[in-house]
Order: C-alpha cells, then structure tokens, then sequence
C-alpha cells in the first residue's frame, strides 16, 4: 500500500533526448531516493533544438506510457528497474486537410489480491477537431498483444481537447476532457463498449475554459477523491482560489468544498508573501498524499509553490533553473514513486502465421 513516505515527483511531460534509453536513465537511485518533490525533466531550449520529444502520457500503479512524438511510437516502463517494453504499432491513418486527427492516450492496469501488477491496457482516442457524435478508441491490452478498435456513439456531438493533456484516472476509468462541459469516461476493463458523459461544476468560471485553454483549472484524483480545483485570471475576482470535490461519482453531484479571497492567503515567505496581492498563479497538480496541500506555478516569481487548504498559506518549494513560461497543468504529471520494482507485463503473442512465438518475445523484451 503506498504511504505518505513515499517520494513523488511532478513530472515534465515532453523530455528532449536522443532516444528512450536516455529517457529511463534519468531514473537515477539518487533521485529516487530523494524525500525532496521536484519538477522533473524540464528541458532547455538547446534540447529541444537538438533532440527527439519523448512524451509521459499517463501513469498506473508504478508504469509511466510514453510516446515518441511523431512516431506514435509507445513505451512501457518501470522507472525503478529502469526497464521497458515497446508496444506494436496502432493502425494510423494519415489526417486530411480538412479533418486533421490527434490521439489522447492513457494506461490503465490491473492487480491482484496481493497488490502485484497483472496487466495493463493502453487506450487512446482519436481527436478531430470538429465536434462529432461518436468516439473512436484504440485499445492495446497486455493480455492479448494486439490492438482492437471500438467506434461508440455520443448522445451529443462532442469536442474533446486537443492541448497536451492526456486522460485522467479516477476509479480504474480513463476520463478524458471535453471542451466547456466536462468529461468522457471510457473504462477498458469493466466495459469497453461503453463511455458516460462527467459535467464540471455548474458554478465554475466558464468563460476562464473558453477564451483561455483552461489553464486556470485542475481536475484530477487525489487519494480516491475527483476534484475540481479554479484560479481566478484577474486578480481583482473577488475569490482567488476555489475547489469542488464529487459527492457522488455514479450520480454525477459536485459539491463545494472552499472558496477564499486573496485577502485569506498568507505565505511565510517575504518575497512571496508582498506580491500576493497581484500575483498570478496556474494550478499544477495535487499532492498524492496529502489532501491538504495542491501545489501551483507562481508566474510573477518563476517558482513552483505548495497551497495549503487549511491554512490558507502559500510557500515556495522548488526554483527550477531556467525559464517556466509553458509549465502548465496539462504540461505535468504526478507520480509516485514505487516502493519495489513493478515488472512491467510482456504483452502475449498474438497468434500469427510466419512469426514464432520466441520471435516475438525477443521483440518485447525488457531492455535496461
């Protein structure tokens, strides 16, 4: 079971390497092992002149997916052990001029009564950008060793979002986000023909999500609650910060849990605590542990800074070196370091005429 003693990291979702072996490297025993929090991986300019973008796509139960942009190639990895399996290509067709194509991709996994890791599935769903009344998910089961493809209609035409957010994960389901309204939830496992329809809050700032890609909100899980948390973009809104929490998942019902002004905020820091007035924030991402504390980017400072809940006070905990202008929600991922080492699943083999079974295994092969 994981505790609050374990290390976490917020990760920089694009990492600029040469190829995936650099990518796991960075795992280093010392920066596991580290009890500090950090952002992760944030490349310089010079890297991303220079080298290929590897994307984290999602994490589950210890395994980081990640893509290599462009490509749509995928990878599997234990971040302890530093090992990894590549999966097969998904089908691709080309987008056209008038309907260009995105993909949203998440991991899912499942474990047994001993809290070992089975398996895992890899969903994505193709984005067009127009508004359409169906889904088309692709999903890649380590069970089976092959993609399958579902096409499931909507009540309603939808237009998920296309910025560099992947899907959430709140009670073994992807959810994935539509523009204004809310979310798409798509469980692989319990029913994979299926998906429902989440709204957002009714009492958010609606037009925060319209005219400014919603970097101003974070909705996501955090120790099996789904929250909603809000930043005000002008600091002469009345409420600074404000968060909802599910009440009841299968019914859909938010409620509200706070709502504070700026003149509630303190911060035992002298530089921040003067400028919090004016200061502009973007939401980050929520403590894995702790339901107090939601971390945040501090613009007028170029930090990373912790919000207490409770207490209403704001400190600094990470200064990375160099610039911060694209650290967004939708640009980190937590994630939690694994107290022992998840074997990553071979994927089986599909069954195939021309390729042997040990051919195949040699091609998923955990690499170090």
């Amino acid at each position: 079971m994981l505790t609050a003693s374990l290390p976490f990291r917020i990760l920089y979702r694009y990492i600029y390497v040469s190829e995936f072996k650099e990518v796991v490297d960075r795992f280093r025993p010392e920066i596991l092992n580290s009890s500090k929090s950090s952002v992760l991986f944030l490349s310089s300019f010079e890297e991303q002149k220079q080298c290929n973008p590897f994307k984290v796509l999602g994490v589950s139960n210890g395994l980081i997916l990640y893509c290599l942009s462009g490509s749509l190639i995928y990878y599997v990895c234990d971040p302890v052990t530093r090992q990894w399996v590549t999966l097969p290509r998904a089908r691709y067709k080309s987008p056209n001029k008038t309907h260009p194509m995105f993909f949203g991709e998440g991991i899912v996994s499942k474990v047994n009564e001993d809290n070992v890791l089975t398996s895992y599935t890899v969903a994505r769903v193709e984005l067009l950008i127009s508004s359409i009344p169906y889904l088309s998910f692709q999903t890649f089961s380590s069970e089976t060793g092959k993609w399958i493809e579902y096409k499931l209609r909507c009540t309603n035409p939808i237009a998920l979002m296309k910025r560099d957010a992947g899907p959430i994960t709140f009670n073994g389901a992807l959810h994935w986000f539509v523009y204004v309204h809310g979310m798409i939830a798509f469980d692989p496992y319990k029913d994979p023909k299926s998906c429902r329809f989440i709204r957002f809050p009714d009492d958010r700032q609606v037009e925060n999500v319209n005219r400014h890609d919603w970097i101003y909100r974070l909705c996501d899980a955090c120790q099996g609650k789904l929250r909603f948390f809000e930043v005000a973009r002008d600091s002469c809104s009345f409420y600074c910060f404000s968060m909802w929490e599910k009440k009841d998942y299968e019914r859909g019902e938010w409620c509200s849990a706070f709502k504070v002004t700026r003149s509630d905020l303190s911060s035992s820091d002298p530089e921040l605590n003067s400028c919090l007035v004016k200061a502009a924030f973007f939401p980050l991402s929520f403590h894995p542990f702790n339901l107090d504390i939601v971390y945040l980017r501090c613009v007028d400072l170029a930090c990373v800074v912790s919000y207490s809940i409770q207490d209403k006070r704001l400190d600094v905990v990470f200064r990375p070196i160099g610039v911060m202008n694209d650290l967004f929600w939708h640009l980190v991922i937590p994630f939690v370091i694994p107290r022992w080492p998840t074997p990553v699943p071979i994927p089986s083999v599909p069954k195939k005429a021309g390729r042997s079974k040990a051919a195949h295994r040699r091609r998923f092969r955990s690499h170090t």
